[in-house]
């Protein structure tokens, strides 16, 4: 009766810790989310898309799962610089650079003493 209580609790304590594990998709996709977290609402949103979509292909192998948070994370920059570049405006040049003429006198470099 012992061998069976015994047997038992180990089957029984086997079978929570395989509960218990993640797949690598999970893994991967975990860090993606952590990743969104710490970004910007536009990244944010393509490296959570993407995390969603490494845990519907959880036999993904671990050259995919690279070769998916790479380009996770390249779509994530490029989004994030996408928002940068809409969101500051170029200030408008009040003067523009000319070029010295053929009798214009080339200015003496000047330089500061500190």
């Amino acid at each position: 009766m012992t061998r069976k209580v015994c047997g038992g609790a180990v089957l029984l304590f086997l079978a929570l810790a395989a509960c218990g594990r993640q797949t690598p998709a999970d893994k991967t996709a975990d860090q993606l989310d952590q990743a969104a977290e710490q970004s910007d609402p536009a990244a944010a949103d393509v490296l959570e898309n993407r995390a969603d979509a490494i845990r519907a292909n959880e036999t993904a192998s671990p050259s995919t799962l690279n070769m998916a948070v790479q380009n996770a994370m390249e779509s994530a920059g490029n989004s994030q610089a996408r928002t940068v570049d809409r969101q500051t405006p170029t200030p408008p040049s009040s003067r523009q650079a000319v070029p010295h003429g053929p009798g214009d006198p080339t200015p003496s470099p000047t330089t500061e003493t500190r």
